[in-house]
């Protein structure tokens, strides 16, 4: 009986300590990061579908307030966390530079997601 409980709890401890490597990954989230930026297509004033150097798309969807995104031959891209370098997500920001008599635009970017095309999906 001393042996089945020692047996018992050696193998408690060995499942207890399965390295990380055995358990299942976690899908890695995708990154449109900013000095990756390699074009755009405008969908509408609040949806993007941004090209990357790499040649990955994705789909950036803009806070309503956005006008007339379709003229601009720049865009540029900020970060809420401070940082030149890295991904653009939620609660950064797309600029929208002044185009003849349009002003300048601060465009609240809500979400990025990697570029599924849905006509493809019907």
């Amino acid at each position: 009986m001393k042996y089945l409980v020692c047996a018992s709890a050696i193998a408690a401890c060995a499942l207890m300590s399965t390295p990380a490597a055995a358990q299942p990954a976690q899908p890695r989230q995708a990154c449109l990061a900013k000095n990756m930026v390699d074009g755009w297509k405008v969908v509408n004033d609040q949806t993007l579908i941004v090209n990357d150097r790499v040649g990955r798309k994705y789909t950036v969807t803009l806070a309503r307030g956005c006008r007339d995104l379709k003229w601009p031959d720049r865009l540029g891209w900020t970060a809420s966390n401070g940082f030149a370098i890295g991904c653009i997500q939620h609660n950064d920001f797309l600029l929208v530079p002044a185009n003849g008599p349009d002003i300048a635009q601060r465009c609240l970017i809500e979400d990025v997601q990697p570029y599924t095309d849905q006509a493809s999906n019907h």
